[in-house]
């Protein structure tokens, strides 16, 4: 997702997937952009905030009943420090349970047309793309039993 920060600043976010022990990132669709973004308002949900992405995300728990847990367990990939680096830890997690609210995402999404109106608004047409492309990346680690993490970079 690119949007302009409090300074006017042009912030692009990127997402990919870590498998543990194997090398590299598994890289997504334009960046996994929108659904980074997706995630970030995720978080937020709760705490009075508005956005598409905000009540997409009410949407799909409430209507679609989407578990938000495995979708907001990621972190920032820089570490700056060791509360940073604890929390990074932390965001390993099993793949199954994220591969399947990452479909329950796609699916709703596709089949509600008022799920398809906030993504349009939020502009994060990506999406649900992006959502299938990681769960498509996540079938090699459930069968190999390998835990994942989610990580982003501004």
């Amino acid at each position: 997702m690119t949007g302009v920060a409090g300074g006017g600043t042009l912030v692009t976010m990127r997402l990919w997937l870590e498998v543990e022990g194997e090398p590299g990132n598994v890289e997504l669709p334009d960046e996994g952009a929108d659904l980074v973004g997706f995630l970030s308002f995720a978080v937020s949900r709760g705490f009075g905030a508005t956005h598409p992405l905000i009540a997409l995300a009410d949407r799909l728990h409430d209507e679609h009943r989407v578990r938000m847990g495995p979708l907001t367990t990621f972190y920032e990939a820089e570490a700056e420090d060791q509360e940073d680096v604890e929390k990074l830890e932390m965001a390993w997690q099993e793949p199954a349970p994220l591969r399947e609210e990452l479909l329950k995402v796609a699916v709703a999404i596709a089949g509600d047309p008022m799920a398809e109106t906030l993504v349009r608004r939020a502009n994060a047409g990506g999406l649900t793309g992006q959502a299938s492309a990681l769960a498509a990346a996540l079938e090699p680690a459930v069968a190999a039993g390998r835990r994942v993490r989610m990580v982003y970079e501004l």
